[in-house]
């Protein structure tokens, strides 16, 4: 289960490879830092952001970035700000997957509701703590699976002494 909301710079030629090297360099200079395990954490005053070369075929076709799920979207916003702009920088072009298409700051507001969607999603059907304590949205308020057991095994205990006293002989 996806655990981020990606968004991916490609080169401006559809299926053209990517040098990561300039772009890497130019996130570094933006408050990037490498990690260990090779991913470039790019980092922004409202949390961090994990970069990553995607290939195809052992091709650099892009760097992903992966904004992790939250019930905030100050992050998502700073991303997209900076991405758009180092992406214009670079003569690159900034892809949002989910939304299947290059996107700008102006399509800030149908990122923001796929990213609320997904990570509710996620939250609700994932069980992905961080994604959305709100994963419980209004209109969904009711009985707990163990309640509606509990429920269930209370009316049927009911139910037997109710036809134990009906069918049992008179004293």
């Amino acid at each position: 289960m996806q655990t981020s909301y990606d968004l991916v710079l490609h080169p401006m030629t559809p299926n053209g490879a990517l040098d990561v090297g300039p772009v890497q360099e130019a996130i570094r200079g933006r408050g990037g830092v490498a990690r260990a395990d090779g991913a470039l954490l790019w980092r922004f005053p409202a949390g961090d952001v994990v970069t990553w070369p995607l290939k195809e075929s052992e091709v650099v076709r892009g760097l992903e970035l992966k904004v992790p799920f939250s019930e905030r979207t100050e992050l998502l916003t700073q991303v997209l700000s900076a991405a758009v702009e180092l992406a214009r920088a670079l003569g690159l072009r900034l892809v949002d997957p989910q939304l299947q298409r290059t996107v700008l700051e102006a399509d800030a507001g149908a990122i923001t509701d796929e990213f609320l969607r997904i990570a509710r999603y996620a939250g609700q059907y994932y069980g992905i703590g961080d994604a959305l304590p709100m994963a419980m949205t209004p209109g969904e308020e009711g009985l707990s699976p163990v309640m509606k057991a509990l429920l269930a095994l209370a009316v049927m205990g009911l139910s037997a002494w109710l036809a134990y006293q009906a069918l049992a002989p008179p004293e």
